[in-house]
């Protein structure tokens, strides 16, 4: 009849696995030369990659608040426009309402 494994067989199962794989990774032979040499080689390139990755995202960064500084200046200079195209309008009208006032009275008169 079967029976089902307990906890103990479970346990002792999980530690005979992990020290037939640590058995097999210290019977494994060392890295060669070559392959460090490899591996220092793709972890240089890497990283030359990595800083290059990091030079044009600070650059990016760079020209996107330029941008915005010009935008910004931008958005004021023409408030500054609308500002003053709404003084000048409100003194045109002033004046045809002045004008006007000044013919209302010369009528009257």
């Amino acid at each position: 009849m079967f029976k089902l494994p307990d906890f103990n067989d479970r346990a002792k199962t999980a530690a005979e696995a992990r020290k037939a794989k640590l058995d097999k990774f210290k019977q494994a032979a060392p890295p060669s030369e070559e392959a460090l040499a490899a591996a220092k080689a793709r972890a240089e390139k890497r990283a030359q990659k990595e800083a290059e990755a990091k030079a044009a995202r600070a650059e990016r960064a760079r020209q996107l608040a330029e941008e915005k500084k010009l935008k910004e200046a931008q958005r004021e200079k023409q408030a500054e426009q609308q500002r003053l195209e709404a003084i000048a309008r409100e003194a045109a009208q002033k004046a045809a309402r002045d004008a006007r006032y000044a013919a209302r009275k010369a009528r009257v008169k």
